[in-house]
C-alpha cells in the first residue's frame, strides 16, 4: 500500500473561493500583452532614428510592464 502527500501553500478553502478570470477576459489580457510586446519591438528597431538626448529628456523607460512611462502617455 502506497501513500502520497500533497503540499500546498495556501489552504483548499482560499484556493476554491479565488476568483478566476473569465475565458473572454484571459484572451482580452493576452491580446493587450501581445500588442505591448509588438509596440515594443517596433520600438527597438526604430530607437535608432532618434538621438540619445532627446530619449533622455523625454525620460523613456517603457517596458511592457511600465507602460505608464511612455512619454505619449503622460
Amino acid at each position: 500500500m502506497t501513500t502520497a502527500t500533497l503540499r500546498v501553500s495556501t489552504s483548499l478553502s482560499e484556493a476554491r473561493t479565488a476568483p478566476r478570470k473569465g475565458l473572454f477576459a484571459r484572451i482580452y489580457d493576452a491580446l493587450i500583452e501581445a500588442r505591448m510586446r509588438r509596440a515594443m519591438r517596433e520600438i527597438a528597431l526604430h530607437r535608432h532614428l532618434v538621438p540619445d538626448h532627446i530619449l533622455k529628456s523625454a525620460g523613456a523607460q517603457a517596458t511592457p510592464t511600465k507602460d505608464g512611462a511612455v512619454p505619449s502617455t503622460r
